[in-house]
């Protein structure tokens, strides 16, 4: 087979799952290589064709001219750290099959959803809020530090208190996860933040949590509400029965800003977190290769949408 979409994905990604049915309904030749499974397969990349030849459990595919696009379904950095020490033979398997996924990008007349060196930069928090700042949104204040005398001086009343990139830790059997949460300015002590830099933003109140999908250039916006109001806090946190997705039309200079920032970070997919305020609508964060599989339903078709942006990018101006 000559596969019009290469997706690079995890053996238990449903949103992958999705858009493969998607696929298989409309006939649009795909092939999914899971990071799991690469070793099950034979895999041959001649870099100057560009080609990649795959053996496997599901047949031969040819990759090369007749191929359109790239999902690239995978984080750039490997956050989940083993419960015990990876062998040689594992470290060397996990760093090799990461530089194999990288060498891909010799594809470069496919179009990609998202490219490796833009979803890099974007995974990248300050820079996201710098980026979101010049493409017209309000930002919050916001430090990235160590420093906890800093962080009272620009804060002395209360903060939001972030990650600077994901936290996935494993303690045990245990599997770690941070959340944001909202602190007093005076409770962050140094010997508690010196040892790993944290982000510290302006708390905003009376907020409104919107989550805006984008691909290419279609958006998917939903306000997020528990009980008709807004979440104090992290959504995240809430139970997901106690909440509320409701679609929404965003107002033109939003819908405007929320393109102009994916196209800034050189994106074809983007997940952007945005709240309303009594001041106006402020950016939080945008995730290159973040979650919607909770979001796509029939009346919202996520799903669909990416599969026919894969099938058909040039319709979209990409590839």
């Amino acid at each position: 087979m000559k596969p019009h979409v290469l997706i690079l994905s995890g053996l238990y990604d449903f949103s992958t799952d999705l858009v493969v049915l998607q696929l298989d309904c409309a006939g649009v030749p795909y092939v999914r290589l899971n990071r799991e499974q690469l070793s099950d397969y034979r895999l041959t990349l001649d870099p100057l064709a560009p080609r990649l030849n795959i053996d496997g459990p599901g047949g031969h595919y040819d990759v090369g001219p007749a191929l359109r696009a790239i999902w690239f379904r995978q984080p750039v950095f490997l956050r989940n750290t083993p419960p015990v020490p990876l062998s040689p033979d594992e470290q060397l398997a996990r760093s090799q099959w990461t530089a194999f996924l990288r060498g891909l990008c010799v594809f470069r007349n496919a179009a990609w959803m998202n490219h490796p060196p833009a979803t890099y930069l974007a995974e990248s928090k300050p820079y996201q809020l710098a980026a979101a700042a010049a493409c017209g949104f309000r930002v919050p204040a916001t430090l990235a530090t160590n420093d906890a005398g800093r962080i009272r001086q620009a804060f002395p009343e209360a903060l939001v208190v972030k990650s600077l990139d994901t936290v996935l830790l494993r303690e045990g059997d245990d599997c770690l996860f941070t959340y944001t949460t909202i602190n007093p300015g005076t409770a962050l002590r140094d010997e508690t933040v010196v040892a790993a830099p944290l982000l510290a933003q302006q708390v905003l109140d009376q907020k409104t949590d919107l989550r805006i999908t984008v691909i290419g250039d279609r958006l998917f916006a939903v306000r997020i509400l528990s009980a008709g109001a807004g979440v104090a806090g992290d959504w995240r946190i809430v139970p997901k029965t106690d909440l509320e997705y409701r679609d929404i039309a965003l107002d033109g200079t939003t819908a405007d800003q929320c393109l102009r920032l994916t196209r800034h970070l050189g994106l074809s997919f983007a997940a952007i977190d945005l709240v309303e305020t009594p001041e106006g609508v402020f950016f939080i964060e945008v995730n290159p290769t973040g979650e919607w599989g909770w979001l796509s339903n029939p009346a919202r078709p996520i799903d669909k949408a990416i599969a026919a942006w894969l099938a058909n990018p040039s319709d979209y101006g990409q590839g």
